[in-house]
């Protein structure tokens, strides 16, 4: 009879061990992204019927119609977050007995935040079109969106001080996904018209960057969702005061790439 040592084994229960977390992080990742597809689909349905009310009934204001833009994501994924507070425990347990009560301890995700803004930034200063009359309108909209959104993020975080998974202080929001998603909504702003694999890409990094706080044990699943309001809001409004202070009010109607477009695949040039 073979004789099957323990280190003929280990190799094999390593390997299973590691294909069973990736598979966990991969199922985290698509549940991820996909509540956030179907958030922002079933808001397009009602996008577009409002929009085809609005055709036949009367003209709605420029401020009317971009407060619309801009909240109609943000508010139904905090929404979301703040419901999935009951459950933030019993992830955050699933998360620590998968491994060993410390996450899988990666820092990429310190790094990647900064992904899709950079992206944005870099596409802006080499001269490539978009939808902005200038490099300056969009600059001035990435530079007030990341002060909104440090604002936002950082009082919060101060005033509610929420203990982190891992014991430390300042858990809610996630800054780290509000930072990419900031980036992945700018980035779809200034260049979603181009090619609907901009906004994917941007948008994936973003929810890979949630599900990597996730598993890191540094937030809960909540922080990560209102993080991701909170980055795609305060993208929104600073687009919103650059066009204002650039006179630029008509051009987002027609090139914006909102996530909801994504996700059924429909884009305007």
């Amino acid at each position: 009879m073979t004789h099957i040592s323990d280190a003929n084994i280990q190799p094999f229960c390593e390997d299973t061990t590691f294909f069973r977390n990736f598979a966990a992080v991969k199922r985290l990742f698509v549940c991820f992204l996909a509540t956030l597809c179907v958030l922002s689909e079933s808001l397009a349905q009602i996008d577009s019927l409002a929009i085809r009310q609005r055709e036949t009934l009367k003209p709605v204001s420029w401020n009317a119609n971009r407060a619309w833009h801009s909240f109609n994501l943000a508010v139904p994924v905090a929404a979301v977050g703040f419901a999935l507070m009951p459950a933030d425990h019993g992830i955050r347990d699933a998360v620590k007995d998968r491994w060993d009560n410390q996450g899988i301890d990666c820092r990429v995700d310190d790094y990647v935040q900064y992904l899709p803004v950079a992206t944005q930034v870099a596409m802006v200063l080499g001269g490539m079109e978009g939808r902005s009359k200038n490099r300056w309108n969009a600059l001035v909209a990435d530079a007030m969106a990341a002060a909104m959104m440090a604002a936002v993020v950082n009082g919060m975080k101060y005033s509610i001080d929420r203990e982190r998974p891992n014991g430390g202080s300042g858990s809610f929001p996630s800054g780290h996904t509000a930072t990419a998603f900031m980036g992945a909504t700018l980035l779809a702003h200034e260049y979603g018209h181009r090619s609907v694999w901009i906004p994917i890409a941007g948008y994936t990094v973003a929810s890979g960057v949630g599900v990597m706080r996730i598993l890191n044990n540094k937030h809960y699943v909540s922080d990560v969702f209102i993080g991701a309001a909170i980055g795609i809001l305060t993208a929104e409004l600073g687009y919103w005061a650059s066009d204002a202070i650039f006179n630029n009010r008509k051009t987002y109607k027609a090139k914006g790439l909102r996530l909801h477009r994504i996700c059924n695949t429909v884009y305007e040039n």
